[in-house]
This record gives structure tokens, sequence and C-alpha cells, in this order.
């Protein structure tokens, strides 16, 4: 890793983070307030007269405790395309971009090995989803224990946010790989972005009726069980796990493909 390139392309990398962080918090503490019996039923009834939309948003259950209202209403969609719609823009900054406008021939020039440099850059995408898990965490521990004291154990929140940042890592990986293995510009900045938004659409259909069901065994999305890896089922880790290590390989072999590319620089 190059220390003086990392700060610097993690520096320009935090304000897009830091937005998106702002607007998962603030779902995250709306949807824990709405942690209400009362507005439960309200909830329930409009699940009742548009259940295809719900399924959709995978919000078809309701759920009986904290942890369960907010992991239905929030991890099934908005966690997985906030993040997406971050690791997308900061591949695009931290590759495509470089590329594009001809400054990645300063970065080359430096008497670093290419995968070392894109190792540095790698591992600015990821700290910023790593801080983005820490944030939201933190967020929802504090949201919780002020209005719902005793309702949301520590260990809980960690363990599914752990559980999801092996999704982030996963999708990340995918728009990684496109933006460094892709020689046209505007592919390697949207192709990554458009498999992963594929995978959310079959996810979302899947869940629309039984007839489509089907859909959910080939979109790598529904390896992801929150409350599953909360009560500690294997199948459920196991998938976790699944994800992570090919997010990881995701990143390994565009760096890898990068490393190799012919640049016109």
């Amino acid at each position: 890793m190059i220390l003086p390139l990392f700060r610097h392309e993690l520096r320009s990398c935090l304000f897009p983070t830091a937005i998106i962080a702002a607007v998962v918090v603030l779902y995250a503490c709306v949807i824990i307030g709405m942690y209400d019996p009362e507005l439960g039923e309200s909830l329930a009834l409009m699940r009742d007269a548009m259940p295809e939309l719900f399924a959709a948003f995978g919000m078809a259950d309701q759920g009986t405790t904290l942890l369960e209202f907010v992991v239905n209403y929030l991890y099934g969609f908005l966690l997985v395309v906030l993040p997406l719609v971050l690791a997308a823009v900061l591949s695009s900054r931290l590759v495509v971009r470089h590329v594009e406008r001809g400054s990645i021939a300063y970065l080359l020039a430096q008497p670093v090995g290419r995968a070392r440099l894109m190792l540095s850059q790698a591992g600015v995408l990821v700290l910023c989803l790593v801080l983005l898990a820490v944030v939201l965490t933190a967020f929802e521990l504090a949201a919780a224990n002020a209005m719902f004291p005793g309702e949301l154990a520590v260990p809980d929140p960690v363990a599914v946010n752990a559980a999801t940042f092996c999704l982030w890592l996963f999708l990340s990986g995918l728009c990684w790989a496109g933006a460094c293995a892709l020689p046209n510009v505007s592919a390697a900045r949207w192709a990554g972005i458009a498999v992963c938004a594929l995978f959310v659409l079959v996810q979302m259909l899947s869940g629309v009726g039984d007839e489509l069901s089907w859909l959910a065994d080939v979109t790598p999305l529904s390896l992801l069980d929150p409350l599953g890896v909360v009560g500690g089922e294997p199948s459920a880790l196991a998938g976790a796990a699944t994800l992570g290590i090919s997010g990881a390989a995701l990143f390994a072999l565009g760096t890898a493909v990068f490393a190799r590319r012919d640049l016109s620089v």
C-alpha cells in the first residue's frame, strides 16, 4: 500500500461516503422510531392491501422484535441499494476517472508496481464501506437505546451489519472488477453497477409471487440472511462468508487484470 496516495484518495472519498452515511443513518433512525404497536397495525394494513409491493422491497414480514422490524424494513432494500451507489461512485472515482482524465499516467510513473498502486485504491473503497458499517451500527444502537431501552442487544446489530458488510464487499467487488478490467470508459463505469442492479431487480421479483420465487435461487443476494446470522444458523453464516470471500476474490481479480492491461496513456 502507498500511504501518501491512500491518504489523498481517502480525503477525496470521504465526502460521498458521508452523504450516503447521513442518508442511511436518517433512514435507520426513522425506521427504529416507527417501531410502535399502533403504527405497526397501520403498516400491517398497508402490507395487506399491497402485499406484492411490500414483498418486492423485502418488507413482507414486520417481525415481532425491534431487531426483526429493523432488518425487515431496512436491510431488504435500502441497505443494499444505497451502499451499492457508494461503491459505484467510489470505483469510478478511484479507477475510471484516472484513466479517463489521463492522470493514471502520473500514478504509473511512480516507482511502484501496478498491483501495489491498485491495492492502495481498493483499500480506500473497503475502508469507506467499513466506516459506513461502523457509523450505521453506532447510530442504530444509540437510537434504539434512546427510544426503546433494552430492546436491542449490542451483539445483534453488530452481527447483522457484519453480515451485511459481506454483501457490500461482494457488490463493490463487482463494481471494482468492472472498473479495472474493461477498457471502454463507459463500460468500466457502468458494467459493475448494471450487474448489481440486475441482481437487485431479480431479488425483488422473487418476492412478488410464488410463481417467481425460484428467481431467488439465481441471485447471490439471497445468500444474505442477517437474522440467521444473529441466530448462529450455519447456512446463514456460510452465505455471509461466501459473499465476503467472493467480494475479496473480485477485488483481487480486478487488480490482477489491471496490472496486465495495455493502457493508452
